[in-house]
């Protein structure tokens, strides 16, 4: 049996051993634990996207996002008028809907991961919540009078057809109330409800010729094309290229307190 050195058999060779071991096995626990914790954000964000997509689809109903679609053109008041007669029934229901993962985005914990799409998610919000300000203002206006309300409806579900609106660019003009029955107070009711669905449809809503770039139908299209943009852009954030380095040195750690083990069993 060969005679080991005294520093082979003392206390301190085995404790740098285990020094040296232990320095390489928390670097690549470390490692390990940037990994998952970059695997995590980049399966949190494609969740996120996930959402953020379902809610564009139901968005896209009210922004007219099928494609080809021009949205509302601008128009005068008297094409309206003939091709939206519906614009002046209060019956007319406009419906609102839900966006909670748009309109929480700033406030998700990957928001600093989305920056290059959250000012186009920031304005579609801001535009949604501007229709809903104004169908909210509709409804008030459309019930805020009940008596009225239930005096013209029935009119309009006797012969809604024949309603034979003429208007002009700035203003609607009805016909005589004899026509379709309507009193002077209820012509300025229902001319009201069109005006307000004209700036729902026509303003806030708008079309492809719209000069408001932060109505539905644009701040939609902006929104959707910075998403896929995003999307096909996305990857999992690798290490940082520093990394490498420890990586050598943790490996030549751990090899060179293998090493010193196997030359303790050599001379042993």
């Amino acid at each position: 049996m060969k005679q080991l050195p005294d520093v082979l058999t003392s206390t301190s060779f085995w404790a740098s051993i285990a020094t040296l071991w232990a320095a390489s096995g928390a670097w690549f626990t470390y490692v390990a634990a940037v990994v998952a914790s970059r695997q995590q954000t980049y399966e949190g964000i494609v969740s996120l996207i996930e959402g953020l997509e379902a809610e564009l689809a139901l968005v896209s109903e009210w922004a007219s996002g099928e494609e080809g679609s021009q949205g509302y053109l601008s128009k005068t008041r008297g094409q309206l008028a003939k091709e939206h007669p519906d614009w002046f029934n209060p019956s007319r229901a406009v419906f609102k809907f839900s966006t909670p993962t748009l309109s929480n985005l700033t406030n998700s914990p990957y928001a600093k991961s989305l920056m290059p799409i959250v000012r186009s998610f920031v304005m579609l919000n801001h535009s949604i919540r501007r229709l809903f300000d104004n169908i909210e203002r509709y409804q008030a206006f459309v019930f805020g009078d009940i008596a009225m309300y239930q005096s013209v409806l029935p009119k309009f579900a006797v012969n809604p057809a024949n309603l034979g609106f003429s208007t002009m660019p700035t203003t609607i003009v009805s016909p005589h109330p004899s026509q379709i029955g309507l009193t002077t107070e209820e012509q300025v009711y229902v001319n009201h409800i069109f005006m307000m669905n004209e700036a729902i449809h026509q303003g806030l809503i708008g079309g492809a010729d719209s000069a408001d770039e932060v109505c539905l139908y644009k701040a939609f299209r902006t929104a959707r094309k910075a998403l896929q943009e995003f999307k096909q852009a996305l990857k999992r954030e690798p290490l940082p290229d520093g990394f490498w380095v420890l990586h050598i040195l943790a490996g030549a750690l751990a090899f060179d307190g293998l090493w010193q083990v196997m030359r303790w069993f050599e001379i042993w």
